[in-house]
């Protein structure tokens, strides 16, 4: 096998990571699948994929060597279980679960099943993140021990309320509180130290626009590593405010970052020894730290959004699958990205308390 053959469930978020798979050499797009008609027809026009299907048990039938499930978030576990169970290998849009015994069940299905599973965290290959880490590999940050993000979107709109077309994410995002989409921002945080969190604590504003809603309107979370570095972050999916949910924030002991909070501002580094004292300079004055991935990527295809990154994210998986390696964000990975989050509602229900976070191992 020279390639990876790949079926999308969902062709909704799906159909960008359908269109992103020609740029990932090892990978190759052979089917959708979805309820919709109408998604299908849009994907297979983008895409040029005419395999398709409206059953997902007919895609697990067929020869596809793995999965990307991009189905509704709470319905990830089950639909990567599902395939696991099916022999196929899995690639889940985030988050990777909704519920700790869901972490649990996934778990314990990737140890059985024998097969490959990456949670696409495409925050973790955007691409001035990947300059950062190269930097953070290097030694440039010398040791980090803070690191920060916010996601912060004014998504109202999103949320409509159960009398008027209430959705998976009004339950997610309105209706529960602490942070459930938390892996964007926790991801590449998690990536720069390589260790997992300890402790969890969370606090809200209160909900001050959408009075049906149980979220806060502003949640921070406070998470220790195993290795007592700190990470800030912060949700906001209903103030009224210009959106910002890429900023990224790492000190270290050598180097400071600064992720762009405007569309006015850039990305800004500051290395000991280096920038000169009290300025900050151009992150890309440091591009030679950019992975040498990136320049295997058609022109076409490079671009510094959220999203920019998923052809080589969606490489990586394939690569892991041809070589028999770890994938870059594994099961243990993803759970660790997502259970803090989880538990940041436990906390914020005890008023802010502390709250454990549980080792996950294979």
């Amino acid at each position: 096998m020279d390639k990876v053959t790949i079926g999308v469930l969902g062709a909704g978020r799906g159909a960008s990571l359908a269109k992103a798979m020609r740029y990932a050499p090892s990978a190759e797009l052979v089917a959708l699948c979805d309820v919709s008609e109408d998604r299908l027809a849009a994907a297979v026009a983008a895409t040029g994929v005419q395999r398709t299907y409206s059953s997902y048990e007919a895609m697990l039938d067929s020869d596809v060597d793995a999965v990307a499930v991009a189905s509704p978030m709470p319905l990830h576990v089950d639909h990567s279980v599902q395939a696991l169970r099916a022999g196929k290998h899995v690639l889940s849009e985030v988050t990777a679960a909704t519920s700790m015994d869901q972490c649990w069940e996934l778990l314990e299905t990737v140890r059985s099943a024998g097969r490959k599973y990456m949670l696409a965290e495409n925050y973790c290959w955007f691409r001035p993140w990947a300059v950062v880490m190269g930097m953070v590999r290097a030694g440039l940050f010398g040791e980090p021990y803070y690191g920060e993000s916010e996601q912060l979107q004014e998504f109202k709109g999103g949320l409509p309320p159960l009398e008027d077309g209430y959705t998976w994410r009004t339950a997610e995002l309105a209706m529960r509180r602490g942070h459930q989409y938390i892996t964007h921002d926790l991801g590449p945080l998690y990536e720069a130290f390589g260790e997992r969190i300890k402790t969890v604590v969370c606090m809200g504003s209160g909900q001050r626009h959408v009075p049906w809603a149980r979220a806060d309107s502003t949640s921070t979370l406070l998470l220790e590593t195993t290795g007592g570095r700190l990470i800030r972050l912060r949700v906001d999916f209903f103030s009224d405010r210009p959106d910002n949910y890429t900023y990224y924030g790492l000190q270290g002991t050598g180097a400071a970052y600064e992720g762009p909070r405007a569309a006015t501002e850039e990305h800004r580094i500051y290395v000991h020894g280096q920038t000169a004292p009290g300025t900050w300079e151009s992150l890309w004055n440091y591009d030679e730290y950019l992975p040498d991935e990136w320049k295997t990527l058609p022109a076409e295809a490079v671009n510094d959004s959220y999203d920019g990154g998923a052809p080589l994210m969606i490489e990586a998986f394939a690569r892991c699958i041809l070589d028999d390696t770890r994938p870059p964000v594994d099961v243990v990975d993803a759970l660790n990205m997502t259970a803090p989050g989880l538990l940041s509602e436990v906390s914020r229900d005890r008023g802010g308390q502390p709250v454990d976070v549980p080792e996950f191992k294979l």
